[in-house]
């Protein structure tokens, strides 16, 4: 016999219930962590921080790999993925 603190739809009340109180909770830190007027948008927040970047990149000088380094760095990328995975 099932006991009922241990039956499926008892998880699932309680899975449902705890999923209600972190969306509840969430909402709320974006209520209280955003101040009353603003967007959501991160584009206002960050525009001057963009501008800088794009300054500074215009200024620098574009240089091409030459087929040695793009090989290097590509055996370097796949050795690291197998260590990750091995």
């Amino acid at each position: 016999m099932i006991k009922e603190g241990n039956s499926r739809r008892t998880f699932f009340k309680k899975a449902a219930a705890v999923v209600g109180v972190v969306a509840v909770a969430d909402y709320t830190k974006t209520l209280i962590s955003s101040p009353p007027g603003s967007t959501n948008d991160g584009s206002e927040k960050y525009a001057s921080d963009v501008n800088i970047q794009e300054r500074i990149l215009s200024q620098k000088q574009l240089v091409l790999m030459t087929d040695d380094e793009k090989k290097q760095r590509l055996d370097e990328l796949l050795d690291n993925y197998h260590k990750d995975f091995a």
